[in-house]
């Protein structure tokens, strides 16, 4: 072997030798930093507190759609409100929900229980909303029948039950 062969072989076993370090240092350098930061308590704390606010808004978006308690159901506003003043009851619909057609809406009075009723068909493209609901309340006083009135004031469906004293 001459001695330009030997000083080309030295050269590629030296860049063989330094690519070998170069890649074993690149790697333990990408493990070392790797490994202290799995084992980093901070690490771990900063994944779990994420991990704890993606939780909360998961569960604060379950509590809205649910309420408070997931047992009990969101009650819509009321429809139908009984009013007792001093010598009549007032029984207020409101007629928004109903296509603000007072048409809609039934008023039956049987011994004592006035029993306000009502239905709602509406057709949009492919799509049809039915609403339907049916509220009783039993009166207390002696209550005049026939003197029982209903009048439309806006959106709201006033009946007046006067009673005798």
């Amino acid at each position: 072997m001459t001695e330009e062969h030997r000083e080309n072989w030295v050269k590629v076993i030296g860049v063989i030798l330094a690519a070998f370090v170069g890649a074993f240092l690149a790697f333990y350098v990408v493990a070392d930093l790797t490994f202290s930061r799995i084992t980093s308590p901070a690490y771990h704390m900063k994944k779990m507190e994420k991990l704890m606010k993606k939780e909360q808004k998961r569960f604060e978006r379950m509590e809205a759609k649910m309420g408070a308690n997931p047992f009990e159901p969101k009650l819509a506003p009321m429809l139908v409100n009984l009013v007792k003043e001093p010598e009549e009851y007032k029984i207020i619909v409101d007629l928004e929900p109903l296509d603000n057609n007072e048409n809609n809406v039934n008023v039956k009075l049987v011994d004592n229980i006035v029993t306000v009723s009502g239905e709602m068909e509406k057709k949009e493209h492919h799509r049809e909303d039915i609403m339907s609901f049916s509220q009783s309340y039993y009166l207390d006083e002696k209550i005049e029948a026939d003197k029982m009135t209903k009048e439309r004031k806006g959106n709201r469906y006033i009946i007046t039950i006067p009673f005798e004293d």
